[in-house]
Parts: structure tokens; C-alpha cells; sequence
């Protein structure tokens, strides 16, 4: 019985501290989905609650935008592969791209990367990407944008010219060497990633500290976060299909000397699952009928 008590005292410390941490005031939090691969609705293979679809993260992405504590302070981000799998294979409806992009955009992220191979089939169904999305380049492309007075630098990833090969040495420089002019001009630097898991983890293995946060897509595991080694990078990667939306939430920002990611003391993450406790934004469960 003794032990038992310890146990349920244990469990209930752990929850409460994964409450408090969640209930933080952070100083940013970051939204990210991608590897959607042209899926729009939510899974009807989940179960009875039909994980994801679009209308579910708009309305996910709105609820933390005007709620406190995040309100003003949430960069929503859609990662490369959100209409195309990186791999040899089609979207679920190639002619709903059109009004699948316009959904897209509706959601008004903070940034979106395409992969060329994206916008080439947006092209070929007469789409255009959705507005403000950057399309993956073979060099590194960076932006700045200002979320709750805090400036972010974003840095997409460039695209491999084979997205199946290991990404070359020069690539990886490349993208380093981005990564430290950027920092000049941000308080924090986020990485957008193609590459897949394997080549993710060795960039900032071996880069070290180039990026704060990497959002990865592509090949391999979608994960709530892992650090680098060293703990200077916090790496999520998303899960397949949208059926689900990771959230980082950064209590902390990094600047001073020494700093590196600990979970619980300076952020916290999680991936939301979008089932019924996020309705279904109607305007863009509408656009997509």
C-alpha cells in the first residue's frame, strides 16, 4: 500500500507539473504541420473521431492566436509536403489541389514552404500556391517576421536535387552559413526543413547551434521535439496526413551564454491531436465541399 501511495504520488506531481508548465506564459509559441500529402479532410480511417482535415487546424491555429496565454504570440507555420509525399506518388484528389490551396491560404500562416515539385503540380492543375508560401530553392532562402515584438528569422531549407540521396556537404554549409547571417538580425532563428529525419539529425549534429528550432518534414518519424546533442537546436518533426498539429512552447528565448534546451524549464511541447474538441472552421469545411 505504501509503495502504491508513493506511485499515485508521483503520477499526480508529474501531471501537475505538465499542467503548470503548459499554463506558462511563453514567450513564443510555434504551430507546425506538414507531410500532409494532399490530404484536406479529416482520416476517415481513424476511428470514430476522424483525426485532422484543414477545417480542424484553422480552427486549432485560431483558438491559440486570440486565447491568452498565446494570443499575439503564435508563429503558424506549414512545412514543405503538404500537397505532394516526398516520395513517387500522387495527392488523394489531384483535382481538388485548386481549392485545397485556397484552404491553405485561408489559414493565413506565418510562413509555408513548397517544394518545387509542389508548385509544379499546383501548376499543372492551373493553382498557383497559396499567397506568401516560399517555394524551396537549391539555395538557402530567409525571411524575418515579427511575432509579439519578437524578431524570427526563418530559414528555409534549400532543396536537394535528389530528395532520396544523402544532402551533400555543400548544402549543409550553405545552409550554416545562412543560418549565422540571420542571427544577426533575430532573436531567434528558425530552420524549414525538406530533408528528412536522417539528414536533419546530422545537420545539427554537425552544424552545431546554426538554428534554434528545426521543423522537419520529409523522410522518417514525426516526433514532438528532441534537442541536438549538444542542446542548442529543439527539432520537431511533423506527422503524417494532418491529422495532427505539433506546438512548441518556448518559455525562454535563447541569447544568453551557455543556453540550451531543457525541457519543462524553458519549453514545453506537445502534438495536438485534431479531433472533436476542434471544431470545424466553417468557411473552410465550405471551400472544401
Amino acid at each position: 500500500m505504501a509503495t502504491l501511495r508513493i506511485l499515485f504520488l508521483v503520477l499526480a506531481l508529474a501531471a501537475a507539473t505538465a499542467a503548470t508548465a503548459f499554463a506558462a506564459d511563453p514567450a513564443l509559441t510555434i504551430l507546425y504541420a506538414g507531410n500532409t500529402y494532399g490530404y484536406y479532410d479529416p482520416c476517415p480511417t481513424c476511428g470514430p473521431q476522424k483525426l485532422g482535415g484543414l477545417a480542424r487546424r484553422a480552427t486549432a491555429i485560431a483558438m491559440l492566436r486570440q486565447n491568452a496565454p498565446t494570443a499575439g504570440k503564435v508563429l503558424a507555420v506549414a512545412g514543405p509536403w503538404e500537397f505532394l509525399p516526398e516520395v513517387s506518388a500522387a495527392p488523394p484528389e489531384p483535382d481538388k489541389l485548386p481549392v485545397v490551396a485556397k484552404a491553405h491560404e485561408r489559414l493565413a500562416y506565418d510562413a509555408m514552404a513548397l517544394a518545387p515539385q509542389e508548385a509544379r503540380l499546383l501548376a499543372e492543375h492551373k493553382s498557383l500556391p497559396p499567397k506568401g508560401a516560399v517555394v524551396l530553392e537549391d539555395a538557402p532562402v530567409t525571411r524575418i517576421v515579427i511575432v509579439g515584438g519578437v524578431a524570427v528569422g526563418l530559414l528555409y531549407f534549400p532543396m536537394p536535387k535528389d530528395i532520396s540521396a544523402v544532402v551533400p556537404d555543400k548544402l549543409m554549409d550553405a545552409t550554416a552559413r545562412a543560418a549565422a547571417e540571420l542571427r544577426a538580425k533575430a532573436a531567434l532563428v528558425v530552420g524549414i526543413s525538406p530533408w528528412g529525419a536522417l539528414d536533419e539529425e546530422a545537420f545539427i549534429n554537425t552544424r552545431t547551434g546554426a538554428v534554434d528550432v528545426l521543423l522537419g518534414s520529409g523522410g522518417g518519424s514525426g516526433f514532438a521535439s528532441r534537442t541536438s546533442k549538444d542542446g542548442r537546436t529543439l527539432w520537431t518533426r511533423a506527422y503524417i496526413k494532418g491529422k495532427t498539429l505539433n506546438r512548441l512552447d518556448l518559455l525562454a528565448l535563447p541569447g544568453k551564454p551557455g543556453f540550451v534546451w531543457k525541457i519543462g524549464e524553458n519549453f514545453t511541447a506537445k502534438v495536438d491531436p485534431l479531433d472533436e474538441n476542434f471544431p470545424q472552421d466553417q468557411a473552410v469545411d465550405a471551400l472544401l465541399k
